[in-house]
């Protein structure tokens, strides 16, 4: 609270309405950072201070939790419940470590854990994915013998889960950094990303940084150990599983609804065109949280007989999705809102482009970008995601540049902290199983979040420019 007022007395040269947001944005970055209240309240507290202040109406202000993005998360992380529940997404990883060429070498099965990680990311939290996967991973390296803390296996097995988890920036549900990215993007622009848009950008990305984590992690100078009683243990978990549950049919025939009506809208635009009644109608209809929200609702419709509410989800087990995350977004939201509706965005932005002096879209990009790997090490990557985000649009917009592509590097690169135990929660979880020392994560971490930084800036340049994202306005 002391920084929100110290800001408020030093920007009297601001008109009111900026002054105010100003100061309750500088607050809440501090309480994000330091976490001295829980992130969700804090982004609360803040929608509260802009009403009180006078900043923006109630009504306008508290919109923001009412957004169709807002609800994309609700519907997508109903859906990440119930793979969690019914135990699809465990199926998924021993199913894919039980074949011979997944596991035959160490190597091979380092990739393997990385593609298991990513995969089951896209679609459900990286916090619940490691925290599913480490367990799976500690019965790997108990089975290859090499469970301590000084084998470097070990650390590289253990950093590929979280690692893996982490890249998965490649849809729009993956992380949320990119749903918060694509709100703020539609507020500063109006201009709507959709789930095949992302996906033509971000999969290059993260199918990128996946082989790079692979390659980075994958030397070995010691003696590389055998996985074959590992894959061994892969192929007892997978039968004992048992034949495919109702309840896992039922949600993974829910999520393919999901996926399809995510798809079809954005796919019918590029093979039809934008300006088909069709396309139209498909965008309008069926927009990404009305698709999340059908394929949620299947799930308490499709009946199966081995759950005990006789669906594949129960209100009790659907209730248990991180709730806080969907706070802290809509608060992100609304204090975007803010900085755009009273021209706080346009003021910074100016100020910013002034002292680093960049006006070209690519230098500001690379900007953003950086913004968002160094503030995602101290603070989680959605709040990050409301710190930086917003920043990168001022910047853009404050040098007359187009923020759409700093706007989404500063939303990758928020994805990207890799360095310490606090940056992320699947860093975090890695680091409780004791057996990665902080300074290997430190030292492998810093070289991956710098080449993190490179692949991203260049994908975001050869391919937003292709796709008509860079000319935007």
């Amino acid at each position: 609270m002391g920084l929100g007022l110290g800001v408020y007395l030093l920007a009297g040269g601001l008109e009111q309405g900026p002054r105010t947001v100003a100061a309750v944005f500088a607050a809440a970055v501090v309480l994000w950072v330091t976490e001295a209240l829980p992130l969700a309240i804090t982004a609360l507290l803040a929608t509260v201070a802009l009403v009180v202040t006078g900043a923006l109406p109630a009504r306008q202000a508290f919109a923001a939790y009412g957004d169709p993005i807002v609800l994309l998360f609700v519907g997508s992380f109903i859906l990440a419940q119930a793979m969690h529940e019914c135990g699809l997404d465990r199926r998924l990883a021993y199913w894919l470590l039980r074949k011979p060429w997944a596991t035959r070498t160490a190597s091979s099965m380092l990739l393997t854990l990385g593609v298991v990680a990513c995969v089951i990311s896209l679609f459900v939290s990286n916090t619940a994915t490691t925290a599913m996967l480490l367990p799976i991973g500690l019965t790997i390296l108990r089975a290859m013998n090499v469970q301590r803390r000084d084998h470097p296996v070990s650390n590289s097995y253990l950093l590929m889960l979280t690692w893996g988890s982490s890249v998965a920036v490649g849809t729009i549900v993956g992380t949320p950094p990119n749903v918060l990215g694509v709100g703020l993007i539609r507020q500063a622009t109006g201009h709507s990303i959709n789930f095949v848009d992302w996906a033509i950008f971000a999969m290059p990305i993260t199918i990128a940084l996946l082989l790079l984590a692979w390659l980075l992690l994958g030397r070995w100078r010691s003696e590389v150990p055998s996985t074959q009683e590992a894959r061994v243990v892969a192929i007892e978990e997978y039968e004992r599983l048992g034949p495919m549950k109702p309840s896992e049919r039922a949600t993974m025939l829910a999520f393919s609804v999901a996926l399809a009506l995510w798809i079809v809208p954005g796919l019918a635009e590029y093979v039809l065109g934008s300006d088909t009644a069709l396309t139209k109608t498909l965008a309008s209809r069926i927009p990404e949280a009305v698709a999340a929200l059908i394929g949620a609702a299947l799930l308490f419709v499709i009946p199966c007989a081995d759950t005990e509410s006789g669906r594949a989800i129960s209100w009790r087990q659907a209730s248990g999705i991180e709730w806080g995350t969907i706070l802290l977004f809509a608060g992100g939201l609304a204090l975007g809102e803010a900085t755009q509706a009273s021209g706080l965005a346009a003021t910074v932005g100016h100020s910013i482009a002034g002292f680093f002096g960049a006006t070209d879209v690519w230098a500001i990009t690379a900007i953003a970008i950086g913004m968002g790997i160094v503030v995602s090490e101290l603070a989680s990557n959605t709040a990050a995601a409301n710190i930086v985000v917003p920043v990168a649009i001022a910047l853009a917009i404050g040098s007359g540049a187009n923020p759409i592509p700093p706007a989404l590097g500063a939303t990758i690169g928020c994805n990207l902290g890799f360095m310490l135990p606090i940056s992320t929660p699947p860093n975090a979880i890695i680091y409780s199983s004791g057996l990665v020392k902080p300074g290997v994560m430190m030292r492998t971490g810093l070289i991956f979040d710098l080449l993190g930084f490179a692949l991203t800036w260049l994908s975001l340049r050869l391919i937003l420019p292709a796709m008509g994202l860079a000319d935007v306005r």
